[in-house]
Formats: structure tokens, C-alpha cells, sequence
């Protein structure tokens, strides 16, 4: 069985980002996605939304 290293987090802003979480324990990987979901977006979500013109 392959484990999981690829890890998708959706921030509450909507943005999703891929993560390798290869260099966390296996059994620390889902709750660590979690965490990561919870923390501000890893991109300036306020600066893409004012570039798009509807």
C-alpha cells in the first residue's frame, strides 16, 4: 500500500496548494494539513482577487 506524501490543503480564502509532506512522519501528515488549512494563505490571496476584473 502506497502511503500518502502529497497532501492538498484548501485555505478558508479558497485556495488550494499542494504540499509534500514527505519530511513528516506518516502518521502526523493529515493532522499537520489541517494545521497548515487553519494559517494564513501561503499566497497574498487580497492581491490576486483585486487582478481579476470581472
Amino acid at each position: 500500500m502506497a502511503v500518502k506524501t502529497i497532501w492538498p490543503i484548501h485555505y478558508a480564502c479558497g485556495h488550494q496548494d499542494d504540499r509534500d509532506l514527505t519530511d513528516r512522519p506518516a502518521d502526523r501528515r493529515a493532522g499537520f494539513a489541517e494545521w497548515l488549512a487553519k494559517q494564513k494563505c501561503s499566497v497574498n490571496c487580497t492581491i490576486l482577487a483585486s487582478l481579476v476584473t470581472a
